[in-house]
């Protein structure tokens, strides 16, 4: 996730489908899923694992490493400037 704390795909997409991660040791500890600071934004999303694989294949197709190290894409004020 956004810190290094997951460290794959699918554990993520089973965090949020039950709607927290419970973390059994480190500072943290704790399950987020039941905790009165958790927001009210994060719910449980009920996904079977059919709903599960293809969530994780959807953003797996957002992924693209040929994109992000493009020399051409590397510089957007080049690129803006070259349209002049």
């Amino acid at each position: 996730m956004h810190d290094g704390s997951v460290a794959t795909l699918e554990e993520v997409v089973d965090i949020y489908t039950r709607g927290g991660r419970n973390i059994a040791s480190r500072p943290n500890a704790g399950d987020s899923a039941v905790s009165p600071m958790k927001s009210a934004l994060i719910v449980k999303i009920d996904l079977t694992p059919q709903e599960k694989a293809d969530l994780r294949a959807f953003l797996w197709a957002l992924s693209n490493e040929t994109l992000l190290t493009s020399p051409h894409f590397s510089d957007p004020w080049r690129a803006q400037a070259a349209k002049k």
